[in-house]
């Protein structure tokens, strides 16, 4: 073999190893850092932020599946089955649920704001943003807040779906 094949080879090799090394792994424990430990989640769905200006932070959103037994849960015990007393990995207490719809002032907080700068949910620039402010303006969903994020439990489908799996948007801001 020539010294430059065996070269090239050696570095295509190391960049590879490098490469896999650095992916994201599906473990739940990266993915679900965002929410408080109470979900038991089976996947990430989606996920979008932005870098706002002037170094201000990042806003965007999270949609997570529950697995099927924290479904199957909240399918038979309604809101009672919701984990409560949440704290987000900063330590914020999160408000009680309540049901959807979401009140103005958390919806332009978190969900959108048509005024600048943007937050949480139409920072993600996802395909799916227009499905989730309707989870948040229709009944039957429930949400809960803390000064930086909004939780929001897509229940809606779930009495007249029994193979459908609970979503839930995490959408946060700065």
């Amino acid at each position: 073999m020539r010294p430059y094949t065996l070269i090239s080879c050696s570095v295509v090799t190391l960049f590879v190893i490098v490469i896999l090394a650095s992916l994201p792994t599906a473990s739940g424990g990266q993915w679900t850092s965002a929410l408080p430990p109470q979900f038991d989640i089976g996947q990430r769905l989606s996920y979008g932020s932005t870098q706002l200006p002037n170094r201000a932070g990042t806003c965007g959103a999270v949609i997570y599946q529950l697995s099927y037994t924290q479904t199957q849960d909240i399918r038979h015990r309604g809101i009672e089955a919701f984990p409560s007393d949440l704290r987000g990995p900063d330590g914020l207490k999160y408000e009680d649920w309540a049901s959807t719809p979401v009140p103005k002032d958390i919806f332009e907080r978190y969900v959108l704001n048509t005024a600048r700068p943007p937050v949480g949910l139409n920072c993600s620039h996802g395909t799916w943003e227009k499905e989730w402010r309707a989870i948040a303006q229709e009944a039957g969903n429930y949400y809960s807040a803390n000064s930086k994020a909004l939780i929001l439990l897509q229940a809606s489908e779930l009495q007249g779906n029994p193979k459908y799996l609970a979503a839930v948007g995490y959408f946060y801001n700065p």
